[in-house]
């Protein structure tokens, strides 16, 4: 009898573990880990693609199936969420996220760089939660620093998708006319609109609200002030975007598979604000990713 006992709790325990894999997004994606292993896709690719599910953010190609575009773990068969079929990661750019603000539209709220669907919560009734926080924002400092109950009860709703910026949104952030400041470094988004370090929209003569990856690598200690900022997001282009980037105007950045590249050093022969085919160079630094 135990025994009959033990296997069915070891089975149930490993389809357990089997369905959170395959579907649920912190399970794959943690922000500081990230590295572009997986191709970050877009609401518009998501949506013209047949074939193509998001479930909790994940990215499947499921073929020819008759189900809505966007999936929780409940609504599909976890048999047919196999690694093999994940595609990529579902981008919530942050223009997205600002309108699913519970006003007639769904509630959610980022933190970690994850995006959470908060719609079935009563405390969250009309994007709003105790008159202290709205939905349709990142919230990761209120969450993390502010929150009595940390991340675990945010943890408990559906994954959405992963907290995306464009440059043209980042350059929102940047102290002056937006009180937040947010930077990116190595495509991560952080916040720090907190850090005394960081205050009115400038940092040792730096802008905010753009790529500083090159600039705080030649700041000595810089590297280790990162780690008490919020990381939030990532910073994202796609090939349209980096044109902008062509060295003249702003850095020099290209595209390499599914990661965007500062070629500042050894540019040699390289055409900044295109798609590179070859390898990148090893002293090129990773700023950000694309977004297909």
């Amino acid at each position: 009898m135990f025994r009959k006992f033990l296997m069915v709790f070891i089975f149930f325990i490993f389809a357990l573990n089997v369905s959170v894999y395959a579907g649920y997004l912190d399970s794959i994606f943690q922000i500081d880990k990230f590295s572009g292993e997986y191709q970050i896709i877009s609401t518009t690719t998501l949506e013209k693609t047949p074939g193509w599910f998001s479930v909790e953010g994940v990215v499947y190609n499921l073929g020819n199936t008759n189900l809505k575009k966007h999936l929780k773990l409940s609504e599909v068969d976890s048999k047919l969420l196999t690694k093999d079929k994940i595609v990529g990661l579902l981008g919530v750019t942050y223009d997205e996220l600002s309108k699913m603000n519970g006003k007639n539209a769904p509630t959610m709220v980022s933190v970690n760089g994850i995006v959470y669907d908060l719609s079935s919560s009563k405390s969250w009734a009309n994007g709003n939660h105790k008159n202290q926080h709205t939905a349709g924002q990142d919230l990761t400092y209120d969450i993390l620093k502010l929150s009595p109950h940390g991340i675990s009860k945010i943890k408990s709703f559906p994954s959405y998708g992963v907290l995306v910026f464009t440059p043209e949104q980042l350059a929102k952030f940047d102290g002056k006319v937006n009180k937040k400041i947010y930077v990116s470094v190595y495509g991560i988004v952080y916040d720090a609109t907190y850090s005394k370090k960081f205050s009115g929209g400038e940092h040792y003569g730096h802008d905010m609200g753009v790529d500083l990856t090159s600039e705080i690598l030649s700041l000595q200690g810089h590297v280790n002030l990162l780690g008490k900022l919020y990381k939030i997001g990532l910073f994202v282009l796609n090939e349209s975007m980096i044109s902008k980037f062509d060295g003249k105007n702003a850095k020099p950045f290209v595209i390499v598979d599914n990661k965007v590249y500062d070629i500042s050093k050894n540019p040699q022969n390289v055409q900044a604000g295109k798609v590179y085919s070859e390898t990148p160079r090893k002293e090129w630094l990773i700023v950000g990713y694309t977004i297909k």
